[in-house]
C-alpha cells in the first residue's frame, strides 16, 4: 500500500512541476540591437505576454547589444544549439538564404512608398523561402534607408575619393558598387563599426537617422547626404527544429505576438525616422544636398552591378525581375494619378 502511494506521489508530483514550468521550452535569442533600445523593449513585453499566455510553457530569453557576438556567429551559435534564433538584417539572413538580399540591393527604390508596394507583394514569399532553409520568420521591420554619414561634406561620388567607406561584412553587392563609383570600401560586421569610426578605421558609414542614434554613430560624424541608398530591413527568425517542440498552440502564440510586434515597428519605423533626423540635426549634424545628377549616376553603376550579380548566379534573379516589374506598375500607377 505504501509503495501505491509513494508511486501516486511520484506521478502528481512530477505533473505539478511539468505544470508550474518545470517543462518549458526556453528560446534563446540573440541581436545586436543595443539594450534599452525600442526594439528591446517591445521584445521582452512580447517575451512577457507569450509565457503568460503560454502558462509559463515558452520562455524567450534575449540576448541584446551583441552580447552573443555578430551575425555570423550567432548563425554559429544556431547551429550547434546554443542558441534558437536572432534578430537578423536582410544582408546577414543573405548569408543563410540569398533571396535575403532583395531589399537591401543598393538603390532598388527612390522612397518609403516604392518599397512598401513591393514588399506587400513579395513578403510573404521570401517568409516561405526562409521556411524551406529551416528558418521559422515572424515578418519583416523596415529600419528605413540608409544615407551616407561622413566626417566631411558629400555631395558627389568626387567629395569621397580618398575616404574609407563601410560596406556591412559580407554584402558583395554594395561593396562592387562602392568598387564601381571608383570608391576604396572597408568591411566590417556591425558590431566593429563604432569601434572603426574611433579608431580611423572608416571615416563614411551608411545608416539610417534611428541607427546612427541606436548605435552612437553620430558621435563620429557631422554631415548626412540627403540621398536614399539602401532600404535597411530587418527580421526575427527561429530555428524550425526548436521552434517545432513546442505545441501547435504554442506556435499560435508566439506567432502572433511576435507578428504583432513585428507589424507595429514596421509600421512606426517612419516616424521613428524623421524624428531620429531631427534630433541628430539638433546635436549639430549639417543635411547635405546631392549634387544636380547624382542619384542617376549611381543608380546606372548600382544596376550594372546587380546586374552582373544576378549573372553570376550569386543572386536570384527571378526575385529582382519580380521586384523590377512590381515597381513598374507602382510607378505607372502613381504617373496616372498624378496626370
Amino acid at each position: 500500500m505504501r509503495s501505491k502511494i509513494r508511486l501516486i506521489s511520484l506521478v502528481v508530483g512530477a505533473l505539478l512541476m511539468a505544470h508550474s514550468g518545470w517543462a518549458a521550452t526556453t528560446l534563446k535569442i540573440a541581436t545586436v540591437a543595443p539594450e534599452g533600445s525600442s526594439w528591446m523593449q517591445k521584445m521582452r513585453a512580447g517575451a512577457v505576454e507569450i509565457k503568460q499566455r503560454t502558462e509559463g510553457r515558452v520562455v524567450l530569453k534575449f540576448y541584446g547589444g551583441g552580447v552573443m557576438g555578430n551575425e555570423k556567429s550567432v548563425f554559429r551559435k544556431m547551429r550547434v544549439g546554443q542558441l534558437h534564433g536572432g534578430a537578423f538584417t536582410g544582408g546577414g539572413l543573405s548569408k543563410i538564404v540569398p533571396d535575403m538580399m532583395l531589399y537591401g540591393l543598393p538603390l532598388l527604390t527612390r522612397s518609403t512608398a516604392e518599397m512598401n508596394y513591393i514588399r506587400h507583394q513579395m513578403d510573404a514569399q521570401l517568409i516561405e523561402r526562409l521556411d524551406k532553409a529551416g528558418l521559422v520568420c515572424f515578418g519583416f521591420a523596415s529600419g528605413g534607408f540608409a544615407k551616407l554619414m561622413t566626417q566631411k561634406p558629400v555631395a558627389s561620388v568626387e567629395d569621397l575619393k580618398g575616404k574609407k567607406v563601410w560596406v556591412p561584412e559580407g554584402d558583395t553587392v554594395s561593396y562592387e558598387v562602392m568598387e564601381g563609383l571608383g570608391v576604396a570600401p572597408v568591411t566590417l560586421p556591425l558590431s566593429d563599426v563604432l569601434t572603426g569610426l574611433q579608431t580611423g578605421l572608416v571615416d563614411v558609414v551608411a545608416t539610417s537617422p534611428l541607427g546612427a542614434l541606436a548605435f552612437q554613430w553620430y558621435t563620429r560624424v557631422g554631415y548626412i547626404t540627403d540621398m536614399p541608398l539602401v532600404y535597411i530591413s530587418g527580421a526575427l527568425v527561429v530555428d524550425k527544429r526548436r521552434f517545432s517542440q513546442l505545441t501547435a498552440g504554442d506556435q499560435k502564440v508566439v506567432h502572433e505576438v511576435l507578428e504583432a510586434i513585428y507589424q507595429d515597428i514596421d509600421q512606426q519605423t517612419d516616424v521613428d525616422n524623421q524624428q531620429a533626423l531631427q534630433t541628430l540635426l539638433a546635436q549639430g549634424l549639417q543635411l547635405i544636398k546631392p549634387a544636380d545628377g547624382e542619384y542617376e549616376r549611381w543608380n546606372t553603376v548600382a544596376t550594372k552591378v546587380i546586374d552582373a550579380v544576378a549573372a553570376r548566379g550569386n543572386f536570384p534573379d527571378d526575385l529582382y525581375q519580380q521586384a523590377q516589374q512590381h515597381l513598374k506598375v507602382f510607378r505607372q500607377q502613381q504617373a496616372v494619378v498624378s496626370e
